[in-house]
């Protein structure tokens, strides 16, 4: 896990809730080289196409997010799709996000599979300290 300052700081004082009403969000769906949260997945076309998403990354960050009250119902979801994402799709490798208000409130959390082809929707290799007005966490998943 890879995390700015102000996530570490946060996670220093954040307590899991150790209830998880989560489960509607642990259920996924492969469609076309994409894969995404079941109950987000509704509607789609019959094949992606590049007129709504530039790349299926993107189209994975767009559907696979969540809106949460704060980071410990987000650190709750993510700890459900990394068990979920490395029991149903070993061998792939994908990355997890969470960024949140410093104060760990207004989290947002989401997934998307890595592809060598595409660029990543979070590059690790920029320092997250850049994210000044923000707590963030990178879960990678392989």
């Amino acid at each position: 896990m890879i995390t700015n300052e102000a996530m570490s700081t946060l996670l220093l004082k954040t307590k899991p809730l150790g209830t998880s009403n989560n489960d509607e969000y642990a259920h996924f769906v492969e469609w076309d080289g994409c894969i995404l949260i079941s109950c987000f997945a509704r509607d789609l076309p019959s094949s992606f196409d590049k007129t709504t998403y530039s790349d299926r990354t993107e189209c994975e960050t767009s559907i696979n997010h969540l809106h949460l009250e704060n980071v410990s119902i987000a650190l709750e979801l993510i700890d459900v799709w990394e068990k979920t994402l490395r029991r149903n799709f070993a061998g792939e490798e994908f990355n997890i996000v969470v960024t949140c208000e410093p104060d760990g409130k207004e989290a947002v959390a989401r997934f998307y599979q890595l592809r060598p082809e595409e660029v990543a929707w979070l590059n690790e290799e920029n320092d997250l300290e850049n994210y000044k007005h923000e707590a963030i966490l990178l879960l990678k998943v392989h």
